[in-house]
């Protein structure tokens, strides 16, 4: 029998349920409603549920002939909208003192049974009625106003044109958007001059528009994202080297950036089942801010971002995408040399879990789940996980995160292709530059790594994470100078962040200074120090202390901190890699991937 939040119903009380919503007025009157409804409330109790899929209820309830084809046939899709809209206006009249409620999640078929003290509770009743962040539609609705060029710069009216034409062509091959012909848009932006009308005339809901300026060898792109009523939803700037020989390749980087992070991930848009409501328009500029301060990798800007994440999930209850933020949140602060990072892995697993109980069809939700799993050490889950995710589509952020999971197992043949294709489609992005240079150090590909990055603003300038990672790649190759610059470079720009102050000690212990001195002023290896053991153990390395090393890495086995699945891959410990305490200490944190490894 179907369970729900640890409520159990009979099937006595059920059938009793069902039979007062089909002897309702509301779905009196509509007899097709009532045979889907039986069909799929039946199928549950049964336990059949499994079969509640799309085609089957096509061919079962609304007598579908092959070939049926649900991608080209709505039917389902349509009538399932309806009886969301039907229960939702039952149960606010006259059920609403009914003992059970029967209600069904968006883009799904599979019932929902809740009592009525569950569906008091705020977070549980918006569930039941998600109108307000999903409304009925065919996806999101998109024009594009030709980008300008500035004047009396040709080359940048030649970017501005082609970016438009690449912009048009990402958005028209992004799931659950649909694009006014560029003919149409044509004809009235010579006759409308405000979005508002524009939109209206147009009958989009978001409207791009930009520009692009060129001076001297950097090219710079503004693009604007404006809703209907013509409020600006967000703002998005790229910067790169204007090349003229790779002028095409630049303008498809451009615009496919600029739509990787902003488009649709709810699979219920994505599938055209659905469309933006009220409340998803209202808070996507604050769910994108931030998205974009988690993108620069600084504890204080994750900090606001998780600030802003349940903000949006407070406010848009149905809404997976900030859960899966809050959860790439808790996952960054986790693996950025905290003592505590158990407490953010746990945090994090609560908002994945979030994310994919509310949609279990969103790509995003299950790589955030896949990350967790493989920072609590459970490789098999996690690889479930991203499996999941990879069948569900492709997205740069979910591919960033498959290729650490892989990189972690020594699966480096395996995740480089993930990271390749990110890489193609949003060059600019923080978070992907600091995963080509974490995996290049980890994978020891030390030559593609400086040639990478030997032209630091291609694509803008590089985090310093990245600048750390090239260090730490010089002194593997024996170039100590190098090395030293850009730790010395970071040490100036790190202001308070401990973690990344003891990683620029630890190389410049390697590059031969005198950095114990510096190390025992900060309190980094005191036992009170907030640093956490796996780190502790990198700087005891760097200063020529096995036996600390080891002792801090038994502490955080102890406390299983979350970047012990690094241990296996990081050159920095080769120096101890044949150490029986070492060894059994790996052992046990990959016990659970020996299935997995290859």
């Amino acid at each position: 029998m179907n369970k729900a939040n640890g409520n159990a119903f009979s099937e006595d009380l059920v059938r009793a349920e069902l039979a007062r919503l089909l002897e309702s007025p509301i779905f009196a009157q509509s007899d097709r409603l009532g045979r889907f409804l039986r069909f799929a409330v039946e199928h549950a109790i049964s336990g059949a549920d499994e079969r509640l899929k799309e085609y089957i209820i096509g061919t079962e309830v609304y007598d579908r002939k092959p070939p049926y084809h649900p991608s080209h046939d709505s039917i389902v899709r349509t009538e399932a909208r309806r009886l969301r809209s039907k229960l939702k206006d039952y149960y606010e009249s006259e059920g609403k003192n009914n003992p059970i409620f029967i209600y069904f999640r968006p883009g799904s078929y599979i019932p929902i049974f809740r009592s009525k003290v569950s569906v008091s509770d705020p977070e549980i009743a918006t569930e039941i009625s998600t109108e307000e962040v999903f409304v009925e539609g065919a996806g999101i609705t998109v024009a594009v106003i030709p980008f300008l060029g500035a004047f009396g710069q040709p080359l940048s009216a030649k970017y501005a044109q082609g970016i438009t034409d690449e912009l048009v062509h990402e958005i028209m091959q992004c799931e659950g958007c649909r694009v006014v012909a560029t003919s149409s848009i044509a004809h009235l932006t010579s006759q409308v001059s405000d979005i508002p009308a524009l939109a209206q005339k147009l009958g989009v809901q978001i409207v791009f528009e930009g520009s692009v300026r060129v001076e001297g060898s950097r090219v710079r792109v503004t693009s604007r994202m404006v809703n209907a009523d013509g409020f600006q939803l967000w703002s998005q700037r790229f910067e790169a080297e204007a090349d003229s020989s790779s002028i095409f390749t630049m303008q498809e980087q451009f615009a496919s950036a600029l739509v990787n992070r902003v488009r649709p991930q709810q699979s219920i848009v994505r599938a055209s089942e659905a469309s933006a409501g009220p409340v998803m328009l209202a808070v996507y500029p604050t769910l994108l801010k931030a998205e974009a301060l988690l993108e620069e990798g600084v504890e204080a800007d994750v900090q606001t971002a998780l600030a802003k994440f349940r903000e949006v999930a407070e406010t848009a209850h149905g809404f997976a995408r900030p859960h899966c933020g809050i959860a790439q949140c808790y996952c960054w602060l986790a693996v950025h040399g905290t003592p505590n990072s158990t407490d953010f892995v746990s945090l994090a697993r609560k908002a994945s879990d979030r994310a994919v109980e509310l949609d279990p069809g969103m790509s995003q939700a299950l790589a955030a789940m896949g990350s967790v799993r493989a920072l609590e050490w459970d490789w098999h889950g996690a690889d479930g996980a991203f499996r999941r995710a990879v069948d569900l589509g492709f997205h740069a952020s979910s591919a960033r995160q498959h290729t650490m999971f892989l990189t972690a197992l020594g699966r480096f043949d395996e995740a480089w292709p993930h990271l390749q294709r990110a890489q193609q489609i949003d060059p600019f992005s923080y978070l992907q530059k600091v995963a080509c240079a974490k995996f290049f150090y980890l994978s020891r590909r030390y030559e593609e790594a400086i040639e990478l990055f030997s032209e630091p603003l291609k694509f803008g300038p590089l985090p310093l994470d990245v600048q750390l990672y090239l260090a730490l790649i010089h002194l593997q190759m024996r170039q100590r100078d190098d090395a030293k610059r850009l730790a010395q470079f970071v040490l100036r720009n790190a202001g308070t962040q401990l973690p990344l102050r003891g990683w620029v000690i630890e190389i410049l212990a390697q590059c031969g200074y005198d950095a114990e001195a510096m190390a025992d002023e900060l309190k980094l290896l005191s036992s009170a120090s907030t640093l956490s053991h796996y780190r502790q153990a990198l700087l005891s390395i760097a200063l020529g202390d096995s036996e600390a090393a080891l002792s801090s890495l038994s502490a955080a086995y102890a406390k299983r901190e979350a970047e012990l699945p690094w241990l296996a891959v990081d050159p920095r410990f080769d120096s101890i890699r044949l150490n029986p305490q070492f060894s059994e200490i790996a052992s046990k944190v990959r016990s659970g991937a020996s299935s997995l490894s290859r």
